[in-house]
């Protein structure tokens, strides 16, 4: 096994047991739940295979699922985001500003390039995860309330995750 591979290996697992039994256990005014195990996704390198994203997306989000009890909302909403990170990068970036051997990470990418990336994904994350539980738009403003605050404050802790445990990557 790879040492970049045992790495991924060890950063998945971190981030799916901080997520089951810490964030899961936060409930800020009663509908405020930060998610971070997404953060896992975002920082495979640009040159992971976008069959593997999909594939780890997809197996992230059926392993929350399996820990919390909630049969399929999470995969669901995490193999949507593997899905659309090609044309999430593709939209906000061109091919020239990235690296193919950098990480899409908060030090190797520019603080507003991060900022967009990380903050398209967690909505479209959120806006799936909510809406699916609910299965309604009944209250529209209300659930897309709850949508955009735990965004923000998944944002906040995913810069937190970053800024402590990421570190840049070597340019040449």
């Amino acid at each position: 096994m790879s040492k970049i591979l045992f790495k991924h290996l060890i950063s998945l697992i971190l981030f799916v047991l901080a997520q089951i039994f810490l964030l899961n256990k936060i409930s800020l005014w009663g509908f405020i739940t930060p998610v971070v195990y997404i953060g896992f996704i975002f920082s495979l390198p640009f040159r992971t295979p976008k069959w593997a994203v999909i594939l780890l997306g997809f197996l992230l989000g059926l392993t929350i699922d399996f820990f919390t009890g909630i049969i399929g909302i999470h995969a669901l909403a995490t193999l949507i985001i593997a899905f659309i990170r090609p044309f999430i990068i593709n939209l906000i970036s061109l091919r020239e500003e990235r690296e193919e051997h950098l990480k899409p990470i908060f030090y190797d990418m520019r603080f507003l390039w991060y900022l967009q990336y990380v903050f398209l994904l967690t909505l479209v994350h959120q806006f799936m995860y909510i809406f699916t539980d609910i299965l309604s738009f009944h209250n529209f403003l209300r659930t897309m309330t709850v949508v955009l605050a735990n965004t923000a404050c998944s944002l906040i802790c995913i810069f937190i995750v970053q800024i402590l445990f990421y570190k840049s990557s070597k340019r040449y």
